[in-house]
């Protein structure tokens, strides 16, 4: 809470502005992505103080329905940057969406500073990392992540803006992990809510933190407490000493800054179905059998399940081997447009679906391997050991691979024109420098490609 932009490094403010550029771009590239009109559509009908813009539908609203529907809107394509690394180990996060957008809402709506944004950013990405490496994260317990570890940093982003003082601040945090909520299940079912929750948690930060501010009394150990966050959705706070050491002077963050447009479960068989691809020029209408091979545990995870599209089909491509594997294979990578209703569905994609299946590596065996066998019983086999060749123990995303992300999401989305996507890089690498974010948001808003902006129907 009394953290401020001098106590900051440079290498920490340069990280968080690379955060912030990345998500803007998944908001940019995510505005056409399914079920996100008929989200700001019910946000709209239901009125409000116009606080904070919604990205990419020429719409305001209350800075928490804002920060909800950003967040929503930045995961949509499941592209943000994640991952934290505490302490020399790597833990797979989702909460930049959530804490970047949350931020942002509350930092139009207060006129607030780049400095102060910045400031809050960092402290709630620095929450989120130590909560999560002290806990024991384990994905079959059924509970998301991504809402999960997100919430009491959302919280103190709220408090911070809100100018809850320390005392203040433990009642929203244990108002907010009273709502916590957020279910794998949804992933195995191909349900639209798995990147609904990623915008819940921001709406109830900011209802956290107002109650709070009007005396509303919280969970008096919010985190330790024996029904409290760390027993109630987590493994157990096995390593306590990761929240408070170093704090306030190292902060840690996400740092996986996502080269495809899928779960990072899914990104060594994309790398190992590329290189197949580039390396033995595969006729994808000649492959008789695909063969994926994943550690024995990767074979119980949402990710291997039979790949079927359903009534959601993004949700189930999104999070499986098969298809990912299978659209590699066809289109030589995989983007944004690769998730079309139609694209999904189609002949070539489907048909290699049928001719894949999962296996386990052998026991022990780290990475992926991933044979194609052709129909004249030609064999082609790639491995991937470890980790993929931009994950952050490998791999220190530079600044001009962040602008060509972002470019490719303002193309794919053509919400925002050229010139505004310049300039919206130059500020963001002066963002220190802004006195208002309104203005900014302002910029990030105002300027459309000629389609117009997308308004809700």
């Amino acid at each position: 809470i009394d953290l401020r932009f001098d106590h900051l490094d440079a290498d920490t403010v340069a990280k968080a502005k690379l955060r912030v550029l990345d998500l803007l771009g998944c908001a940019i590239g995510g505005v056409p992505a399914y079920g996100n009109a008929a989200l700001v559509n019910s946000i709209a009908g239901g009125g409000g103080k116009p606080e904070a813009s919604i990205i990419g539908f020429g719409v305001k609203a209350p800075v928490a329905q804002a920060a909800m529907a950003n967040g929503v809107i930045s995961r949509s394509y499941d592209f943000e940057v994640m991952t934290v690394v505490v302490e020399g180990e790597t833990i797979p996060s989702h909460h930049s969406p959530t804490t970047c957008m949350t931020a942002l809402a509350f930092g139009e709506r207060e006129h607030a500073s780049g400095k102060d944004f910045l400031t809050a950013l960092v402290m709630a990405d620095d929450m989120a990392a130590r909560l999560l490496a002290a806990s024991g994260l384990d994905f079959f317990q059924g509970w998301d992540g991504a809402p999960v570890y997100s919430a009491i940093p959302a919280t103190a982003i709220a408090a911070r803006f809100l100018g809850l003082d320390a005392l203040q601040t433990r009642d929203p945090f244990g108002l907010s992990v009273d709502q916590i909520a957020g279910t794998v299940q949804n992933i195995w079912d191909g349900a639209s809510n798995w990147k609904l929750q990623q915008g819940l948690v921001s709406r109830n930060a900011v209802l956290s933190a107002e109650l709070a501010k009007g005396g509303w009394a919280g969970l008096i150990d919010p985190l330790l407490a024996p029904y409290g966050f760390f027993a109630q959705y987590t493994a157990g706070c096995v390593r306590p000493e990761l929240l408070t050491s170093h704090l306030g002077k190292r902060f840690y963050a996400e740092e996986y800054f996502k080269p495809y447009p899928a779960c990072a479960a899914t990104h060594a068989s994309i790398e190992c179905a590329m290189a197949l691809k580039a390396n033995y020029l595969i006729d994808p209408t000649k492959v008789a059998r695909i063969e994926i091979f994943v550690p024995e545990p990767m074979l119980s995870v949402f990710v291997s399940k039979p790949f079927e599209p359903r009534r959601d089909p993004h949700c189930n491509a999104n999070f499986s081997h098969q298809f990912t594997v299978a659209n590699v294979l066809v289109h030589g990578s995989l983007k944004q447009e690769h998730y079309a209703f139609d694209a999904v569905r189609s002949q070539p994609i489907m048909s290699l679906v049928e001719r894949s299946e999962l296996r386990a590596l052998p026991r022990g065996k780290a990475g992926v391997v991933i044979v194609v066998t052709m129909e004249d019983g030609q064999a082609h086999r790639k491995e991937l050991r470890g980790v993929t060749s931009r994950f952050p123990t490998k791999h220190r995303v530079t600044m001009d691979e962040a602008v060509d992300k972002f470019r490719q999401q303002v193309a794919f989305s053509d919400y925002v024109e050229r010139s505004a996507a310049d300039e919206i890089i130059r500020r963001v690498d002066d963002l220190d420098r802004e006195t208002d974010m309104a203005d900014f948001m302002h910029l990030v808003t105002r300027t459309v490609s000629k389609k117009g902006v997308r308004i809700v129907s």
